[in-house]
């Protein structure tokens, strides 16, 4: 008889063990628990940035050379938005213009202002510079808010409130390989900034402070 007990004690003792185990499993599960952390450093590479987010005071490396992001013009065109970059090593300025095109992420552009082009009234609809034949790809107008050192255009901020607003008429040029070419109507001003189609993968960004 007393055998019978202790086997009868053996089985209920494993049955609960059995249960108190299937409980706590549930409980990891279902999140129970305490909330894992994150490995140092993974939350932080969530929210990396990339060249496409280029703010004032970035740094960009382009063919081993550190170019400072001095200034940023933010365009918005019926909700569409995309930015173009100033961006400075010593004497060598260029612009980095990004997502202009409305479908997909579109190719960056990398463009210097072309201060050799005469343009005073309504651009044509193609531009021959060297042995380049630039044909008129789009054009729209975009209201812009210009954020630091943004070259000749700074006059456009004197006396204005930090984040005010400008509106800018637009033609984009394309041509046969990567060339490319954009003509900016600032006021009574146009400027012209010629340069090459180029990949995400060519540039590194490291974040300013």
């Amino acid at each position: 008889m007393i055998w019978i007990l202790l086997v009868l004690l053996t089985v209920i003792g494993a049955a609960a063990a059995v249960g108190i185990a299937a409980n706590e499993r549930r409980k990891q599960i279902g999140g129970g628990g305490s909330p894992k952390a994150l490995p140092a450093g993974r939350g932080d590479n969530l929210l990396e940035r990339t060249v496409r987010d280029l703010r004032v005071d970035d740094v960009l490396t382009m063919d081993g050379k550190d170019f400072l992001c001095e200034g940023l013009i933010a365009y918005d065109e019926d909700g569409h938005r995309w930015s173009a970059a100033r961006v400075v090593d010593g004497s060598d300025v260029k612009w980095l213009l990004v997502g202009i095109e409305r479908a997909g992420g579109g190719a960056m552009r990398l463009l210097v202002q072309d201060d050799t082009q005469s343009i005073a009234g309504y651009p044509p609809e193609a531009l021959v510079i060297g042995e380049v034949r630039y044909v008129l790809d789009k054009r729209g107008a975009a209201t812009c808010q210009l954020h630091g050192d943004v070259g000749a255009l700074g006059d456009l901020k004197k006396n204005r409130p930090s984040g005010h607003v400008e509106r800018c008429r637009w033609w984009l040029y394309g041509a046969p390989g990567e060339d490319t070419l954009m003509v900016e109507q600032w006021g009574a001003d146009y400027r012209v900034l010629r340069g090459k189609k180029i990949g995400e993968g060519t540039m590194e960004l490291i974040p300013g402070s």
